[in-house]
């Protein structure tokens, strides 16, 4: 009795704890993002060489990969299902998209506003009839979430040119990376490197500026005696035509009189201002957890490349494949039917061949390992009698048709 009693405190506490998240709010009314995402969208994207490396490194390698759909066995196994039209809505989920772009849509949004979202279209509710017949991603930008003391989340507003529409959370998948400071939206990863982009984007216009205007630091012309304003202005004019523009560089400057030239401006090298900007563009890839040698920070040799194409799929593909893996699971597939499992191919990765062959070797020679035990190893499911076996074979590859 006092288990019971310690398990329903527990409850009513939860409770209260979502009542504390959700009821200062007026009925229906959603939670704003507190980012602003065009800002972020246009300095961090549009405007930033590293930041679109490195999102559109990570969506291309995501999107990509193959994924497969399995069916769960009474007995604890599963078998692949090669035709299903679950693999049909992921192929081509709406008319104007296909998969990758489905899928590279998703990755871009999450990590450029720690958020991303998907609408399915058709009854919320499974069925022959009721199966969902298209995917959309839409902006989180136009997203708000609207709180639910039950359900914690009770659905979801869209908003567009002032027209309002409403979700039920049934319809909506929600992606969102993990943020310490806000219940219902994700960090983004261009707001914790905004720093460091800041600095690229000012040293990028310092350098076009600095290109414009001969290629030279800033100085100015000093005169003994005082110029008449005909005489000032004339000579503005003159070092416009004469120095400023690309075609103009380091021409050599004509001077009247007495007038001398007096440098001002710190030179490059004395500010150290290729590795400040190197600097800056390193902690944008770590933030982003890239490796430099992708998008041209690094050595790019073969090897290193190589190599940091593995990492890439290691640290960062792979957990946000299984992130979306885990939605479509949780949001999609049960409407589908019982005991379907979407996974994505990991086998189908090239970069990590060499990883699983060595694997398959190193299983394929193990004798004191049963078959069971070698097929978990390398990511398939036990067979009847696998436990009681001793082989040293690779076991047989997996096949189903619905």
């Amino acid at each position: 009795m006092k288990f019971i009693d310690w398990f329903k405190n527990i409850q009513k506490k939860e409770s209260a704890v979502t009542r504390a998240m959700t009821l200062w709010l007026p009925a229906g009314q959603g939670v704003s993002s507190k980012t602003d995402y065009a800002s972020l969208a246009k300095e961090g994207f549009t405007q930033n060489s590293v930041v679109f490396s490195c999102v559109k490194e990570i969506a291309s390698a995501s999107a990509g990969i193959p994924w497969v759909l399995f069916r769960q066995l009474p007995d604890g196994g599963r078998r692949e299902v090669s035709q299903h039209p679950l693999l049909d809505l992921i192929a081509r989920p709406n008319p104007l998209q296909g998969k990758y772009e489905l899928i590279e849509s998703m990755v871009c949004h999450l990590y450029l506003s720690g958020n991303a979202y998907m609408e399915s279209v058709g009854p919320p509710s499974g069925g022959p009839s009721g199966l969902p017949k298209e995917l959309y991603v839409l902006r989180p930008d136009r997203m708000k979430v609207i709180p639910d003391v039950v359900h914690y989340v009770g659905g979801y507003e869209y908003t567009v040119s002032g027209q309002k529409v409403e979700f039920p959370r049934e319809q909506i998948l929600h992606l969102k990376l993990f943020n310490p400071l806000d219940d219902w939206y994700g960090l983004s990863p261009v707001q914790v490197a905004a720093l460091a982009i800041d600095k690229l984007n000012s040293g990028d216009k310092w350098n076009a500026s600095l290109l414009q205007n001969a290629a030279v630091p800033s100085g100015a012309l000093t005169c003994k005696q005082r110029l008449t304003d005909d005489q000032f202005d004339r000579l503005k004019t003159e070092m416009r035509r004469q120095i400023q523009g690309v075609n103009n560089a380091r021409e050599p400057l004509l001077l009247e009189q007495d007038l001398e030239w007096k440098e001002l401006g710190i030179s490059p090298k004395d500010m150290d201002w290729i590795e400040g900007l190197k600097m800056s563009a390193l902690q944008v890839a770590q933030v982003f957890n890239v490796p430099p040698e992708l998008v041209g920070l690094g050595p790019a040799t073969y090897q290193n490349r190589k190599e940091a194409r593995k990492a890439l799929y290691t640290e960062v593909v792979c957990p946000f494949l299984n992130r979306l893996r885990d939605g479509f699971n949780n949001w999609l597939v049960p409407r589908f039917g019982e005991n379907l499992i979407l996974d994505y191919d990991k086998d189908g990765i090239e970069a990590l061949s060499e990883d699983q062959e060595a694997l398959w070797n190193r299983v394929n020679q193990s004798e004191f390992l049963t078959v069971n035990e070698k097929r978990r190893m390398v990511g398939f499911d036990d067979v009847a009698d696998g436990d009681k076996i001793l082989l040293n074979h690779r076991p047989n590859s997996r096949s189903e048709s619905s």
